[in-house]
């Protein structure tokens, strides 16, 4: 049962890939039947040119509907030279195009790929998803007309393929020219059983290149994920050997081996440090940043992009590049699983802020003071170097979502205290509330000793029975006091 398929590949290639009525009749027999019932075919539009039956020449002529006087139902005829006119029946105008997206969605289901797939250029490009093959993992790709005029704009178009470590292209018949990707023919990998299409995996695997280094492949865990859950939903909370991830009413913790992670040196696991760190985000990469470093940070943050998606297979991506900063951001949300407070003590509740982030969380910044050695040269020891102490300022700058300080439930709904907080913030740090106001109480309680302050974060003044934070408040969402 090859004649059909291996038409199907070749047809696949085509702008307009279709079958006419005519050659569905010549298919051998349960081919057709086969590939519909794999929804690999669908009712296209009728054709609009068909061969002439009245004559013997068998010349092929364009369709013209004429009105039927008695019925008033248009009838499809065409022009014959001996006939005057010839008419066509419906089955033979009849068409069938490639459904190139079932085709994708079997090709996902038949290799096993895990991940979020997705259609990166309709009719052109698809993301099938990834597994461990020859030595490591690699992204899957069908790209269909890579022999077209337009196919070297394909690669730029698709970030994704170029991002990948290692992709893998399935192509239908065309493979593309140049050695810049590695292509494999569906015509020589696919086959048709009874009831499915089949991947002749283990010749892929051998014709791959192994990677010199490649170790045994590691168990990577995956995360049950309900449908429809978008990366939104997701938490995650890195801990110091463990990831917690949170997702609805899901929560499962994940080890160094159950991410593919050999332990704390390794570097997606510093980097994922790094995003908790900073509340879901990478630094803007400085200017003064070579080319080869901007590469390999960016490579860096692509495996990282991937180990996720394998181990968290929701649809779209994880992480995102933030435009004209070089930097990148979280779709999901990360912190580091502090519950003991802020990591620097302020002296004074002046050298704090609280800003309330598009995204919901909070930034909290103290103003930091360094002491350090600096070299200095003195006068009075004949030019000698002499160590001083120096120091030097700076902002210490985290973010939390309010789950993570205590403020809301598992949910993301803000307690008592946590509505007062953004109240605090999107007002401009005051407050109009009785001085024995419970929830203010309790926030103050919680700001002290997050802070570590013993002094007072707020200061009531009776006549006009207001509250003042005495550090600096600011809110991005402008979205008003809270109810």
């Amino acid at each position: 049962m090859s004649d059909l398929l291996r038409e199907l590949w070749s047809r696949a290639e085509c702008e307009e890939p279709v079958f006419s009525a005519e050659e569905v009749e010549w298919a051998p027999p349960g081919q057709f039947e086969l590939l519909w019932q794999l929804c690999f075919l669908k009712e296209a539009s009728r054709a609009t040119w068909a061969r002439c039956e009245a004559c013997g020449d068998g010349h092929v002529e364009e369709v013209t509907w004429i009105r039927n006087a008695t019925t008033g139902n248009p009838t499809p005829f065409v022009p014959c030279p001996e006939t005057g006119a010839s008419t066509v029946s419906l089955d033979r105008l009849r068409r069938w195009t490639i459904d190139l997206d079932a085709i994708a969605h079997a090709l996902r289901r038949e290799l096993g790929l895990i991940g979020n797939n997705s259609v990166l250029l309709p009719g052109r490009v698809w993301f099938l998803g990834r597994r461990h093959v020859a030595g490591r993992f690699r992204d899957f790709f069908l790209v269909v007309g890579a022999a077209r005029e337009d196919a070297h704009t394909l690669w730029d178009r698709c970030r994704q393929i170029e991002d990948a470590p290692s992709p893998v292209i399935l192509v239908p018949s065309q493979a593309p020219s140049g050695p810049r990707v590695l292509a494999f023919r569906l015509a020589d990998l696919a086959a048709l059983t009874e009831d499915r299409l089949v991947i002749d995996l283990d010749y892929l695997t051998d014709a791959l290149p192994r990677d010199a280094n490649a170790k045994q492949a590691k168990t990577v865990a995956c995360f049950q994920v309900p449908a429809g859950a978008r990366w939104s939903e997701l938490r995650l909370v890195v801990r110091e050997h463990t990831v917690v991830a949170h997702l609805r009413h899901l929560e499962q913790e994940f080890a160094f081996e159950d991410l593919g992670m050999t332990g704390p040196g390794d570097r997606l696991w510093q980097l994922l440090c790094t995003l908790a760190r900073y509340g879901g985000h990478t630094p803007a990469r400085s200017r003064s940043v070579s080319e080869e470093g901007t590469v390999t940070f960016r490579k860096k943050v692509s495996d990282l992009r991937q180990r996720l998606s394998t181990v968290f297979p929701i649809d779209g991506e994880p992480i995102r590049a933030v435009r004209g900063t070089g930097g990148y951001r979280c779709v999901f949300q990360i912190n580091l699983d502090r519950t003991d407070g802020f990591p620097v003590q302020p002296e004074r509740w002046n050298e704090c802020s609280l800003t309330e982030l598009r995204d919901g969380r909070i930034a909290i910044s103290v103003r930091t003071k360094e002491v350090f050695a600096a070299r200095t040269i003195s006068e009075e020891t004949a030019g000698r170097t002499n160590l001083e102490a120096a120091e030097q300022f700076g902002v210490r700058t985290e973010e939390y979502d309010l789950r993570t300080l205590g403020l809301a439930d598992e949910v993301g709904r803000p307690t008592g205290e946590g509505r007062v907080l953004l109240e605090l913030l999107r007002s401009g740090g005051k407050l109009t509330r009785r001085g024995d106001d419970k929830k203010v109480l309790r926030l103050a309680q919680w700001l002290r000793n997050w802070m570590r302050l013993e002094d007072d974060p707020f200061q009531f003044t009776s006549c006009r029975i207001l509250w003042n934070a005495l550090f600096d408040t600011s809110s991005r969402r402008k979205l008003g006091p809270t109810t």
